[in-house]
């Protein structure tokens, strides 16, 4: 005979229920039907397989990679931004939403702290590059700063 457990959310209330993903006692008023089980609420919500930052090692080998090929794509990308002076900061508004899709995408749209830091960093990386000679000549480039921070807050809010 199974142990009675107590809900969650509600600890005066006895159940042998318990969630399909993260195994937390719930009672008959949490309980939702999913077409994988029951669930909590919480995890009710979130899509079949996704537990935000919870990535097994290929979603988050996927997520490498996709941060790789930002960066590396980003290069071209990012000089023709700074090209275009009048449109810098909506084109880079633009990069950094696309970015951050990408990475939030190939890792299985987990989420998280690691698919935010993946993101962040590869947008990073080409906006730090063109823009260190500048910076080391003394140079504030305001407006690049200004369009390299928007597209890493971008990115980085998009893959959360």
């Amino acid at each position: 005979m199974p142990r009675t457990m107590r809900c969650y959310r509600h600890p005066n209330r006895e159940t042998r229920v318990s969630c399909a993903t993260c195994g937390r006692p719930i009672c008959t008023e949490c309980m939702v039907p999913t077409d994988v089980g029951i669930k909590c609420p919480e995890d009710a919500k979130l899509p079949r397989r996704a537990r935000v930052g919870a990535m097994r090692p290929r979603q988050l080998a996927k997520s490498l990679l996709a941060g790789a090929g930002v960066a590396l794509v980003g290069l071209p990308v990012v000089y023709a931004i700074f090209q275009l002076g009048f449109l810098t900061l909506l084109l880079s508004l633009a990069a950094g939403y696309g970015a951050g899709t990408l990475v939030h995408r190939a890792g299985g749209r987990n989420g998280g702290a690691v698919a935010m830091t993946i993101s962040g960093v590869a947008v990073a990386i080409p906006y730090l590059i063109l823009l260190l000679p500048e910076l080391l000549s003394g140079g504030l480039p305001a407006i690049r700063l200004a369009a390299a921070a928007l597209a890493v807050l971008t990115a980085v809010y998009n893959s959360r």
